[in-house]
């Protein structure tokens, strides 16, 4: 067992190695279209952090996790103010939230085996917690045989991520079975923890630390404009939007023009796109990053720190990504707003939560076919709706100190 784990390791380790010009061209090619630096030398592993004897690492991949990586952070200090924390992302929104954090940051590399024995020589952490998903074979590998906890907080394990990492059990299994403590959202996660080879003991359900953050705060000013360009008119929001969300909503808008849309793409980079896209609809749409223009049907909102303000200004919240296959974006901000929900078939991300805000009467799953007729019943029921969304989340708050008091208590025994 022990002989086939390693050799699948190193198969995947070569596999990794011959991807890397494929690795390196995609990240160029992804983050210069969006105006953002590759930071290609980083994640080849040749930058290495600071000296770091006995930190707690946290490493989380994007923006969602690197907000919930904060929030772990922040009460494992209130807790044990001597305890030194390093924090780790990959994409460029996540390292930009850790860089204007109080703690120390640096890019996540890929995951080369070579690169982990310098990292952990230099920061002989007490334990890896790893955000959500962020399971990487080299890195847990070293950490198991360095003696590191590997803990993941806050987990999240969907039907069709079990399938995905169940194609490649060669190297996933082992991986799963060396993880120290799994810390599990809900009780499908928890038991698609097991099913790829956590050990149950080490599996724990903790709810999720996001029904713990706090609402979106709202620039006046800009939720001013909003107010003043909306006009009175019904206001839906298709937040955290992609490709194919974006044009099912403006077909919609181009159907219902006696109504507005605001589209907040999840890439603001996006923005000129979704214009041009309205625009050969025949629909009028301007662009908040550019000029908001009184005339236009359609408002996207392309610009960063501002989502409070647009959700505030809107009278009905559509999910991104569910209506386009992605597995639907983050709907907490919006139902601590007491705002009415609506997501397409695809939820697989936050499959518990959406399940349990649709239960509670907060949240409504449609399809393109009845999403006209979906919008109008949360319109009806507006009120209704927004007060199940926030009493939901607010029933299903306190997984951040049940977190904090596994991962301390984890620390202890090392």
């Amino acid at each position: 067992m022990l002989a086939s784990s390693i050799m699948g390791r190193h198969l995947y380790s070569l596999l990794l190695l011959l991807c890397t010009p494929l690795l390196i061209a995609h990240v160029v090619r992804k983050y210069r279209r969006e105006q953002q630096d590759p930071l290609v030398s980083h994640r080849l592993g040749v930058h290495v952090p600071d000296q770091m004897d006995g930190c707690v690492w946290i490493h989380a991949c994007s923006l969602g996790e690197a907000k919930v990586g904060l929030e772990l952070a922040r009460s494992l200090i209130n807790h044990d103010a001597s305890l030194r924390i390093l924090m780790t992302a990959t994409t460029p929104a996540g390292l930009d939230v850790l860089a204007r954090s109080e703690f120390a940051s640096h890019v996540f590399p890929w995951d080369f085996s070579w690169i982990w024995s310098r990292w952990l020589s230099k920061l002989r952490p007490r334990a890896l917690i790893v955000i959500e998903t962020e399971l990487w074979p080299n890195l847990v590998a070293a950490c198991h045989r360095a003696a590191i906890p590997v803990i993941l907080a806050n987990g999240r394990l969907s039907d069709q991520s079990v399938r995905g990492y169940q194609r490649f059990g060669w190297v996933s299994r082992p991986m799963w079975s060396q993880v120290s403590r799994a810390l599990m959202q809900f009780e499908g996660d928890a038991r698609n923890a097991h099913r790829l080879g956590v050990p149950a003991h080490a599996i724990s359900e903790v709810g999720s630390i996001k029904l713990d953050q706090p609402a979106p705060q709202i620039s006046p000013e800009r939720a001013n404009q909003i107010s003043d360009w909306k006009r009175g008119n019904v206001l839906v929001c298709l937040m955290s939007s992609h490709t194919d969300d974006d044009a099912l909503f403006v077909s919609w808008a181009q159907q219902h023009p006696e109504c507005r849309l605001l589209i907040v793409p999840r890439h603001p980079v996006r923005g000129s796109e979704i214009k041009t896209l309205a625009d050969t609809q025949g629909v009028h749409a301007s662009q908040v990053s550019v000029e908001i223009q009184d005339t236009s049907q359609i408002l996207i909102g392309d610009t960063f720190g501002d989502m409070g303000a647009y959700l505030s200004e809107s009278d009905v919240i559509a999910i991104g990504g569910s209506f386009s296959g992605k597995g639907g974006q983050n709907p907490i901000e919006p139902a601590l707003m007491s705002k009415p929900l609506i997501a397409g078939p695809s939820m697989h991300n936050f499959q518990a939560i959406s399940i349990g805000l649709e239960a509670a009467g907060a949240l409504l799953r449609t399809d393109a076919q009845h999403l006209s007729q979906s919008i109008d019943e949360a319109l009806a029921t507006a009120h209704v709706m927004g007060q199940a969304a926030s009493a939901w989340v607010e029933a299903n708050r306190g997984s951040t100190e049940l977190q904090v008091q596994a991962i301390l208590a984890a620390i202890a025994k090392d």
